[in-house]
């Protein structure tokens, strides 16, 4: 796979990227990037509410491939008109949540599913806004633990660092019954970033910025009244790629191979409904039922 041209309206950027890369095509208009250059795929990673516009002038020009940025989009009917381009035109969508591309997360999910126990709670704690963040929070929840049936929230006390984008606190009920909640910081104080997994016979923290783990499992040691937990080494191998050239290997061999994408557009899609049915429910103080309708 060669990276050939590079297209961004700033060309002071355009210009700096295109010395980093060593790539010397460089475009600030898209249709000129489609009309001089012969591409099988491009990533699109602009802003959301430019997403749409920017699919249709690759479907127009007969792209095989997107890797689209997340969010999928601003609004859930411009995601669904996404996905039926993309579909129409036989366009393989990957959007860009990270940790599903990453063997480190994959064997983790196996190990969650298998190991823990039954889960009684889960929390994430997290900031920088809902839609920043929240968008790979609710895509790695979704793929750890299924389908979401319901929210309840609140905006946080506690701001982000984007007034555009509160930090809300809430809860999260999946169809299978699991319960997550949504403890939210601020990161002006510190980053951080950690999704907590209580089950029956062991607790498990994943710190999603490092990948570094804690896993406590119930000790055989006898006690003199509740059952005590204990740290074990767990030993997932962290993968020496970035999530994005991970993904950019699972696009490219969706096309030679047919391997089966990792993060769909309906991923997208769902993940893009869980924010914004979080978002619904601070402002109206109302529990928000999961799906939306799309209109």
């Amino acid at each position: 796979t060669n990276l050939v041209a590079l297209c961004d309206v700033d060309k002071i950027k355009l210009k700096k990227y295109g010395r980093k890369y060593s790539v010397s095509k460089l475009f600030d208009d898209p249709n000129e990037l489609f009309e001089n250059m012969d591409l099988d795929c491009v990533s699109i990673c602009t802003h959301a509410n430019s997403h749409l516009e920017l699919v249709k002038i690759a479907a127009k020009n007969g792209i095989e491939a997107i890797f689209l940025e997340k969010p999928i989009s601003n609004s859930l009917s411009n995601s669904l008109q996404i996905i039926e381009i993309c579909k129409k035109n036989k366009i393989k969508l990957l959007i860009d949540h990270q940790r599903r591309f990453d063997p480190f997360f994959i064997n983790l999910k196996k190990f969650v599913n298998n190991e823990i126990g039954k889960i009684q709670t889960v929390n994430i704690i997290y900031g920088g806004g809902i839609v920043n963040t929240g968008t790979h929070i609710i895509d790695l929840l979704r793929y750890f633990f299924g389908e979401i049936s319901s929210v309840n929230a609140s905006l946080s006390q506690n701001s982000s660092c984007n007034t555009l984008d509160p930090n809300v606190d809430g809860k999260i009920i999946f169809k299978n019954k699991i319960i997550c909640f949504l403890h939210a910081l601020d990161l002006s104080n510190y980053g951080f970033l950690e999704m907590q997994i209580f089950g029956t016979n062991s607790v498990l923290k994943i710190n999603l910025t490092n990948n570094d783990i804690e896993y406590r499992l119930v000790s055989k040691k006898p006690s003199l009244a509740y059952k005590t937990l204990e740290i074990k080494n767990l030993n997932f191998k962290k993968s020496k790629k970035s999530g994005i050239f991970l993904g950019v290997e699972n696009l490219v061999t969706s096309i030679s191979d047919k391997s089966t994408l990792l993060c769909t557009g309906q991923d997208g899609l769902k993940s893009l409904e869980g924010v914004i049915s979080l978002i619904k429910s601070a402002k109206s103080g109302k529990t928000i039922s999961i799906p939306l309708k799309i209109t």
